[in-house]
């Protein structure tokens, strides 16, 4: 049967559009305070991973906010949380190494209707090792218990991060012929997972709870254990490799938007052709199937396998990022190339798919 090609995410109740239009209301107002405390002088515009504040001496304070979405009613259908808190140290983190920034520390903050001493344990524990792999400390948090805006519990996170001003990766030094590297997720990672309930488990949190705990043979293991899975943390892979002499061009965090996120670097008259991504695992191929999601939309919601990209001058840089990944169980691969274009998109031919700006497209 052929794919249904109106919006699967749209009738999950995500708006794609709806965000892009919130989002411009709110930046007609927010440039405004850059001149508030010009002692402090922010470095970059909106719109990339993270942000840097020019702190003096050459000096970058890096600095992001992110959380885990509705991965988090995944595990109260399953009534775990311990690994929650790895995906909100992840979904922070990963955005500052874009950057080139070294992550330093975060905060939490946890929404909640009520306070289960079990469910915050859980929590931590969580938190706990996603900041063992992020390499981060974590300085503070908050709790608020907020039941009328709130049932059950939600987890955000910010982080900040070191950086030379002089050494801000956006990836403005991006050109043709250079060579794009992807590291491979761990499965659906924290993005897309309105769609993935929908599908996998049910129209309803009632046939959501019911399914959560059936063994899915093609995917070896619950859908709900196979929905939890946490985000892979990519920073010891680019701490190891800012170490070596290898110029690193650019570094793209793969999460809402798919591989158009990849149009997010500054540079100008490139296109990504994507010519050599790997399959994609069961998980998504299990969405894609019992969804009838169209490519298009599945390679913008999810990270389709890929949930770190590293774009370096040559193939043998880019071997060598392939075996720094490697050493950390991180498996990587060439998965294309960097050629001219008029001003950014990314092209996937296997799928006969561009994405210009962030909605991909059938060619």
């Amino acid at each position: 049967m052929a794919p249904d090609n109106s919006s699967q995410y749209e009738k999950s109740g995500v708006s794609t559009q709806g965000a892009e239009t919130a989002l411009d209301a709110i930046k007609r107002h927010i440039p405004a305070t850059r001149g508030f405390n010009p002692d402090f002088p922010v470095a970059l515009d909106l719109g990339y991973f993270a942000n840097v504040i020019d702190i003096g001496g050459g000096q970058g304070l890096a600095f992001c906010t992110d959380g885990v979405g509705t991965k988090v009613i995944v595990a109260e259908l399953v009534d775990r949380y311990d690994t929650l808190g790895i995906d909100c140290i992840a979904m922070n983190v990963n955005d500052l190494i874009c950057l080139g920034a070294v992550p330093v520390s975060m905060v939490d903050y946890i929404a909640c209707s009520h306070t289960d001493p079990r469910i915050f344990e859980e929590l931590a524990i969580g938190l706990k090792e996603g900041a063992r792999q992020g390499r981060v400390s974590i300085s503070g948090g908050e709790i608020s218990q907020v039941k009328e805006i709130v049932n059950g519990i939600d987890l955000i996170g910010s982080a900040v991060g070191l950086v030379s001003l002089a050494n801000v990766n956006t990836g403005q030094d991006v050109k043709p012929g250079q060579v794009v590297v992807g590291i491979a997720s761990s499965g659906v990672h924290s993005n897309g997972l309105t769609l993935a309930r929908r599908v996998l488990l049910g129209e309803t949190l009632e046939e959501q709870k019911q399914n959560a705990g059936k063994m899915e043979s093609a995917l070896g293991k619950t859908l709900g254990d196979e929905l939890l899975v946490p985000t892979c943390i990519y920073v010891q892979d680019m701490l190891a490799l800012w170490k070596t002499d290898i110029k690193v061009r650019a570094m793209v965090h793969i999460t809402g938007g798919g591989l158009s996120n990849l149009n997010r670097v500054s540079a100008d008259g490139v296109q990504f052709v994507l010519d050599k991504l790997p399959e994609p695992s069961g998980v998504f191929q299990l969405i894609q199937e019992r969804g009838k999601i169209s490519d298009a939309e599945m390679y913008e919601v999810f990270n389709m396998g890929t949930g770190f990209v590293v774009v370096v001058d040559d193939e043998a840089s880019a071997q060598t990022v392939i075996n720094i990944c490697g050493t950390f169980a991180h498996p990587a691969q060439i998965i294309g190339r960097i050629e001219s274009g008029d001003g950014k998109s990314v092209l996937v031919p296997q799928k006969n798919l561009k994405a210009v700006g962030s909605e991909i497209r059938p060619v």
